[in-house]
């Protein structure tokens, strides 16, 4: 005992700062086994803290583990100087005395010297007296209890008999409710069987009706054909009898008459008579002579009377053959319309009966569907009867089950108590003081387990019987209407929109979902709060966190991937921050005003390989895209470091915010490997599209002075200065920011935008590779030097020309329904010529090139079916167009056409998808031409197709 006093007064001899020291020296084994609960009682007895710092130690919400309880807790007793470190170690020596003996080097002595220090002995002796009084009193309670509960026994005993027989009820009921449920099984198994082969006989009933229907319809085309080919059965033999009468009367007219014959051959007779008289006398003869003379004049003057009553006689002759030509189409029109008028009579007599056969077929289908309709619907009403039963026997089972759980537990409790009775006097309770419970933190397995299973039960009453109702409401035969699947899907977005909803400023929440969380806190200035990473190919990731910002007491830390941010502007608004580049992320993030909620997720492994490459200067940012150039950037117009690119071009992006500033730090791509080549800076969009709008303002003011030789020329050889490419405002493409109207800076707020801009020209292209498996098609720009060419190329091995397919208006309309229609050559009434995909997916399987005669326009169809041309644009000017003017007149093309034509098709190359290959006016000769031809098309089918991204 001397030893021990020693021991404390040593403890209490030393100064405050050694037992400080002393306590600090074991701090960290301190506050992981130390509970504050345990010791906080005897700190408050010996006056050290109060119970309002005893409140905050163990409930303070900015607390949240053990260990920073212990931690604040030897914080505040620091503060109360060398009675706090005493009063500590001799709790210690109370419930931690291991630790006490790591700190002293002694044990612990157990005296309670502070609470003396404090009341004295006299207070010390009256706590002593209150708490034998405390358990006098409870032991003559525990007396009361004891012959309370053998009286309850008794009783219980009783009970137990009664129980007993209840159980044996039970049972058989359990019994008859097995028995119950495996025929509600085998019912509701035959009820599926019977649903199932009605439905299979429903749907050969349809089955048959649709075959009736389609043998009907091809019944009434065979009698429509029919009645078709009996018209012109009787229509023809109305002609052939019309022939036959005109052919007799001619015949008839034909054949001379006897009477004419007879009178001719008298006449004859008469003259040879009068010849014999006249050769006999001389005088006679010259009588006859003059009488000879007169009559031929006489004869003329007749001869001119019988000209004029002949043409009279044809007129008449015309007159009478229209007449009877009108009186025959006049009988052959009426034969016809009557005819017509049998047929007309059959058809409507043929549609009436249809239609009455029609009207019976939909009576018995009514029929049918009646009494399809009332028989499920009886179904529909014994499977909710079978419903009902069975839910009333679950909550008669579940009542059961709850009735025997009460009896165990009374069974259990009795078995106790008679253990109790039997075992020797009840040894007194040890005096301790329960640990304090935060009303916040109960949890339900802190109830006993007769309310756990009363209230398990119930609850799963209430969730069968509101499933019941549910089910019970959805046995209607008709299907829900249009109205009521609106009314769910407007409640779902309600609900959606409510629980995604920002909140007035308050303590910081957490919401789960899956492996995305949700963090709310207030996002005024957040890029000053957080340091973000990443780009387009890896994500947006968190860097770098300001100590005691908004942002880190919400419990965001380095590594989480932002998804998306939420937040209330001049509307509310909703950003998907998955895929988007690091100048839009950043952007974004300056327009969060007030509380916001960033979408996290955990990518640990994404964010530490970014911050490796980063870190080894593999790479600046998370960026990786491939733009196309459609403006030309010299030193003039505005190149970054004397890094000079040309319209048409193919870059890498792989850093928007190089240097922190409006600059894009990209890279030339190798047309044939896409491994990056020498890199540079670019202006980023918004500023590489005020670029180009002051290019093509200079390029209007500027005043053209083109001679004649530059009219007679297409296009010149030089590189192109600008590529007009534009798109609707209601569009969006991939590289612009994320908002809607007109383009912003990226380095302005957004209240400071103007309103109402919008350009809708595009400096850069979104593109993308690709690697066609085969030989690519060949298109050739102008189209009218391009079938000349077209012409030499199809003789050669590796090419084979395309050959249209003429199509009417059906099979046009459903080809081009599919999509099958890649171009249109030729259209003439209800035929056209067209190139399909199935003709020039045949050429290509062959492994040669597919010419085609197409323009420049049939491209985007063609990329839309997954098919990319090679298109050649050959340059043309006036010297050699001379030299092939005899080829091109074989082909009927003149050289004013086919410097229209050239024109023409020049400003469709800014529309195209693709790049193309463009030939020089260097050529002298056709056979020159299609040599060149032939090398472009070997260079671009070696290199990597770049395809231009549709806006979106």
């Amino acid at each position: 005992m001397d030893e021990i006093a020693s021991s404390v007064m040593e403890v209490k001899d030393l100064d405050e700062e050694t037992i400080w020291d002393l306590i600090e020296s074991q701090r960290h084994i301190i506050t992981n086994s130390v509970r504050p609960c345990h010791i906080t009682p005897f700190l408050r007895q010996c006056h050290v803290i109060g119970e309002t710092d005893e409140e905050e130690i163990l409930f303070a919400p900015h607390l949240k583990h053990r260990c920073m309880r212990t931690g604040y807790m030897l914080d505040l007793l620091r503060t109360r100087g060398k009675k706090g470190g005493v009063a500590f170690l001799e709790s210690l020596g109370f419930y931690n005395p291991e630790i006490y003996t790591s700190i002293t080097g002694k044990e612990p002595t157990k005296d309670c010297s502070s609470i003396l220090d404090e009341k004295g002995n006299l207070s010390l002796i009256q706590v002593l007296m209150n708490e034998v009084m405390n358990a006098q009193k409870w032991l003559g309670e525990e007396k009361c209890i004891k012959h309370r509960l053998n009286e309850k026994m008794q009783g219980m005993e009783e009970q137990n008999q009664q129980l007993k027989t209840e159980l044996t009820n039970l049972k058989a009921a359990e019994v008859n409710l097995s028995r119950m449920k495996m025929d509600w099984n085998r019912h509701h198994d035959e009820m599926i069987r019977l649903k199932e082969e009605n439905y299979q006989i429903l749907m050969r009933y349809t089955n048959t009706l649709q075959e009736k229907e389609m043998s009907v319809t091809r019944s009434r085309e065979l009698r429509q054909q029919v009645d078709n080919l009996i018209m012109e059965n009787k229509k023809l033999t109305v002609e052939f009898d019309v022939e036959r009468r005109v052919s007799s009367k001619l015949r008839e007219a034909f054949k001379p008459k006897q009477d004419e014959l007879l009178h001719l051959k008298e006449e004859i007779d008469k003259l040879r008579f009068r010849i014999q008289e006249v050769q006999m006398n001389p005088v006679t003869i010259d009588i006859l002579q003059q009488d000879r003379v007169e009559a031929l004049e006489e004869s003329q003057d007749l001869m001119k009377e019988m000209n004029s009553l002949r043409l009279e006689l044809d007129k008449a002759e015309r007159l009478r053959n229209e007449y009877l030509d009108e009186k025959e189409n006049m009988f052959m029109e009426c034969a016809t319309l009557k005819i017509d008028c049998d047929m007309y009579k059959d058809k409507i007599s043929s549609l009436q009966s249809q239609v009455l056969e029609l009207q019976k077929e939909r009576d018995e289908a009514y029929g049918a569907r009646d009494e399809a309709q009332i028989h499920i619907s009886k179904t529909i009403t014994d499977k909710d009867l079978c419903r009902r039963q069975v839910i009333e026997l679950q909550d008669t089972c579940r009542q059961l089950n709850k009735e025997m759980l009460q009896f165990k537990s009374n069974k259990e409790r009795q078995e106790k108590l008679s253990t109790d009775n039997k075992t020797p006097q009840r040894e007194k309770p040890k005096l301790k003081r329960l640990q304090a419970v935060n009303l916040r933190t109960v949890s339900c397995d802190s109830e006993d387990s007769n309310s756990s299973q009363s209230d398990f039960y119930s609850n799963l009453k209430k969730t069968e019987s509101c499933e019941s109702l549910n089910s019970l409401s959805s046995s209607f035969v008709e299907p829900p209407s249009q109205e009521s699947i609106y009314r769910r899907l407007n409640e779902d977005d309600m609900e959606k929109s409510f629980s995604h909803r920002p909140f007035p400023p308050r303590a910081p929440q957490v919401r789960s979902l899956s492996r995305i969380s949700l963090f709310e806190f207030e996002g005024d200035g957040i890029l000053d709060q957080i340091e973000v990473i990443g780009g387009n190919a890896t994500g947006i990731f968190i860097h770098k966190i300001k100590p005691a910002s908004p942002a880190h007491n919400s419990g965001l830390e380095p590594g989480f991937q932002i998804m998306m941010v939420e937040f209330n502007g001049r509307e509310q608004t909703k950003t998907i921050l998955e895929d988007v580049s690091f100048e839009e992320a950043i952007w974004t993030l300056k327009q969060v005003k007030g509380t916001c909620s960033l979408a996290i997720k955990c990518n640990s492994e994404a964010y530490q390989k970014l911050v490796e490459n980063i870190e080894k200067k593999i790479i600046t940012s998370g960026d990786s895209f491939y733009i196309r150039i459609n403006v030309t950037f010299d030193k003039d117009s505005g190149a970054l470091g004397g890094f000079i690119v040309q319209c048409n071009e193919i870059l890498h992006v792989t850093d928007t915010m190089h240097r922190g500033t409006s600059e894009w730090k990209t890279f030339r791509v190798n047309p044939h490997t896409m491994i990056d080549v020498d890199g540079g800076s670019i202006p980023n969009y918004y500023r590489a599209q005020q670029l180009l709008i002051g290019t093509i303002q200079n390029m209007t003011r500027q005043i053209p002075s083109f001679n004649k030789q530059n009219r007679k020329s297409s296009s010149p050889s030089q590189n192109k200065l600008v590529r007009i490419v534009s798109t609707d405002k209601s569009q969006r493409n991939p590289l612009w920011l994320s908002f809607e109207s007109g383009t912003i800076d990226p380095d302005k707020e957004q209240d400071d935008q103007p309103v109402g801009n919008c350009f809708t020209l595009m400096p850069y292209s979104l593109v993308r590779p690709c690697h066609p498996p085969s030989l690519r098609p060949v298109i050739i720009a102008p189209t009218r030097i391009g079938k000349v060419v077209l012409e030499k190329l199809k003789d050669l091995k590796e090419y084979e020309k395309c050959k249209s397919e003429c199509l009417n208006n059906t099979e046009y309309a459903e080809k081009n329904k599919k999509g099958d229609i890649l171009g249109v050559q030729q259209a003439q009434n209800s035929l056209r010529s067209c190139y399909t995909r199935e003709g020039v997916e045949a050429i290509v399987a062959k492994n040669v090139h597919c010419l085609m005669e197409l323009g420049l326009d049939c491209v985007k169809r063609l990329h839309k079916v997954e098919i990319y041309p090679i298109v050649i644009v050959i340059r043309l000017c006036e010297k050699n167009i001379k030299k092939i003017k005899r080829i091109l007149q074989k082909y009927g093309v003149t050289e004013d056409l086919l410097m229209e034509c050239s024109r023409r098709e020049e400003i469709l190359l800014d529309t195209l998808p693709c790049l193309y290959n463009c030939i020089p006016d260097s050529w002298s000769d056709l056979d020159s031409l299609v040599t060149a031809v032939k090398t472009a098309v070997k260079d671009e089918q070696k290199k990597i197709v770049w395809i231009e991204q549709s806006p979106l």
